[in-house]
């Protein structure tokens, strides 16, 4: 995903650079007045790349690049809507190589025809550099931070065991870990694991942080002054993680935390291959009001699909949403390690049903989806309302090995218990309740998440 900055202008004409990753290996900043490129920016180890590319520039093999987002972090002190560096102002894009490598960058774009390698990041204990950084602030004691205390939070990445379409045995040896970084200067201030050296060590058995997390890390204010204090997180075991943090603290006893669901094959003694339930998207996470039942609870959504190999067939995925009833309580250590852990088993099924009642003692619902259908992309929730799209290959594309078109749906479903979004929801036939959740895109390929759009009220905008 490409990022636009603005750097000042007006409404007519602003002034703005459009910054653009490609898989021959470059970044490009592209103005967004003329289309003209600016200038690029390659990896060194990519660099390599670039004879083979001269010389088969038609491989049948796809190459990878810089495969991960660019993210965009912007300081205006004053919120004049121009970057002025006299007052404090900056621009920085940070970006992962995904399949293309292991490392982070952060390039600083304050001047947009002067850009400098602000710091580069590789956990070498970690995977690919799928996870797209979050920049939050968090107040981390004992250690050195910038001015602003902000911070960059990231998943350990994507590990190739998971190419294999089984469910590794063993423990993988690379991605499994949560990492906070300095935003200035890409210095890592905290890490999650299952290792000794790690600053929250999530090693107990059954609940041990032993699966690769290639997706972006959800980070929240709860509390709303400013600092981050709860992060979601979900891993190709099929597992969500919650995480409380404590700012001022030192980090060994800035973050507690552990898994809360397991929806996978992880936890299974024998899981099979439609136990496989992967997660290559973050949590959709939301505070809901059950006005019905009088409680108040955090909706952790999410759909299973295997990215890696999206015409595996072989699992039967889900759409998930769970729920977290500590909404402002910060959970201690030891809690954590007793978690009641929530499976499959305790969430209700809401496929082919209506006006399903998911009770307090219920962990929330899930919704089978049809067969052949599985989800890639990240939920969006608004409005009580959980939109998401699922994927389905062509049938023929299976069989022969060839990318087809494939199809997707975009489903509209009540947060609350599942319900297709419809007037008649109280006559409605349960058969047909599936058919009414969701319509079909013309979008070919893999649809990307849905986007929520506020169209400016002034007509002249």
């Amino acid at each position: 995903q490409p990022a636009a900055v603005v750097y000042g202008g007006s409404v007519a004409a602003p002034d703005a650079v459009i910054y653009t990753a490609t898989n021959d290996g470059y970044l490009h900043a592209i103005s967004g007045d003329t289309g003209q490129e600016l200038w690029a920016f390659i990896p060194k180890e990519l660099l390599s790349n670039l004879t083979r590319l001269y010389f088969d520039p038609n491989s049948k093999y796809k190459q990878y690049g810089i495969d991960g987002n660019v993210v965009p972090i912007v300081k205006d002190v004053d919120n004049d809507g121009e970057i002025e560096p006299a007052d404090g102002d900056f621009v920085i894009i940070i970006f992962g190589m995904r399949r293309g490598g292991e490392t982070y960058y952060a390039i600083d774009v304050t001047d947009k025809n002067s850009p400098s390698l602000l710091w580069t990041q590789n956990f070498f204990e970690g995977g690919e550099s799928w996870s797209t950084p979050v920049i939050a602030r968090m107040d981390i004691g004992s250690v050195t931070q910038n001015a602003d205390k902000a911070v960059v939070v990231l998943g350990g990445g994507y590990n190739t065991v998971h190419d294999t379409t089984a469910h590794p045995i063993a423990a993988d040896t690379a991605g499994a870990g949560v990492y906070i970084l300095d935003l200035q200067t890409g210095t890592q201030l905290w890490r999650a694991g299952a290792d000794v050296n790690a600053d929250l060590q999530l090693g107990v058995t059954g609940r041990e942080m032993d699966r690769a997390i290639p997706n972006a890390i959800r980070v929240i204010d709860m509390t709303g002054d400013g600092l981050a204090d709860r992060m979601y997180a979900s891993d190709l075991g099929g597992q969500l993680w919650r995480f409380d943090v404590r700012n001022g603290q030192a980090p060994s006893s800035l973050v507690t935390g552990g898994v809360i669901a397991q929806l996978g094959a992880e936890g299974l003694g024998t899981p099979t291959a439609a136990d496989t339930r992967r997660f290559y998207n973050a949590p959709d996470v939301s505070l809901i009001t059950d006005k019905t039942q009088q409680r108040r609870y955090i909706a952790v959504s999410i759909g299973s699909g295997y990215r890696a190999h999206p015409f595996d067939l072989s699992a039967t995925d889900r759409f998930y949403s769970v729920r977290d009833g500590d909404v402002f309580t910060q959970l201690t250590q030891v809690q954590y390690d007793a978690y009641p852990i929530a499976t499959d088993a305790d969430l209700v099924e809401v496929s082919g049903q209506t006006q399903t009642v998911v009770t307090a003692s219920d962990r929330g619902w899930k919704f089978t989806l049809p067969a052949n259908e599985k989800v890639l992309a990240d939920s969006l929730t608004f409005n009580d309302e959980i939109f998401f799209v699922s994927f389905t290959p062509d049938s023929n594309a299976a069989a022969t090995c060839a990318a087809g078109k494939g199809t997707n749906f975009l489903y509209r479903v009540s947060a609350v218990n599942g319900d297709p979004i419809v007037p008649n929801i109280d006559t409605l036939n349960p058969l047909i309740s599936d058919d009414e959740r969701k319509s079909t895109l013309q979008q070919g390929g893999i649809a990307p998440s849905p986007t929520i759009l506020f169209p400016s009220p002034d007509p002249s905008c």
